[in-house]
């Protein structure tokens, strides 16, 4: 007698409707995460650019107190070779003097966008760079001293993914001045304004200690 075959049940498996419908589902979470993800890091880095400047405001006044003036927001003749991003690198060699006894920016902001050095060290850092203080995007920081707010324009080298070397370029940076009463900005005192998110100076995601 042949002994009775088992029984077997019927093999499952996904038709390539199913298919189909879990690879949509699948991007539409992924798109989602992605967009949803920029737009964190991009209110993070807003975030840490305002805290950055609020703190460099801090400690510009500090300065002031100590030294009885602002620090200066042109470079020493003679000391770069070129004018680009002057202002930020001045800043940073006020904070970072060897007798500055202050309170100096985190060396984690400095940024050195256009490759500067100088022929021996002037700071207290092993480096002969001229660094920037930077935003969290990685591009230079202006600074405004107010009385040079009528000297012109100041060029920085800033844009997009400056941080990683990307998409920079040479940019003219005024002091910026009340559109309804044409009075400078922080009168008296100084100005600071980073480029933000998009690199470029002059509109309006820019990120400044007088509120705009």
């Amino acid at each position: 007698m042949s002994p009775v075959p088992a029984f077997r049940r019927p093999v499952s498996g996904f038709t390539l409707l199913e298919i189909m419908v879990v690879l949509l589902i699948l991007s539409f979470l992924v798109t989602f995460l992605i967009t949803g993800g920029m737009d964190i890091f991009r209110t993070a880095d807003r975030a840490e650019t305002e805290n950055r400047i609020h703190q460099l405001a801090s400690m510009i006044e500090t300065w002031r107190t100590r030294e009885g003036q602002y620090p200066d927001d042109r470079l020493p003749p003679g000391l770069a070779g070129n004018t680009v991003n002057a202002s930020s690198e001045a800043l940073f060699l006020a904070f970072f003097d060897p007798g500055y006894r202050g309170q100096r920016p985190d060396p984690d902001w400095l940024v050195n966008t256009d490759r500067d050095e100088t022929i021996k060290n002037h700071t207290i850092l092993d480096s002969r760079e001229l660094f920037e203080i930077g935003d969290a995007w990685g591009n230079p920081i202006a600074y405004f001293e107010s009385l040079h707010y009528t000297d012109g324009v100041q060029s920085l080298r800033a844009g997009v993914d400056g941080e990683e070397g990307g998409d920079l370029w040479e940019q003219e940076v005024r002091a910026r001045q009340d559109q309804r009463t044409g009075a400078w900005e922080n009168e008296g005192g100084f100005q600071l304004i980073s480029a933000g998110p998009d690199g470029a100076f002059g509109t309006e995601d820019d990120i400044a200690n007088f509120g705009r």
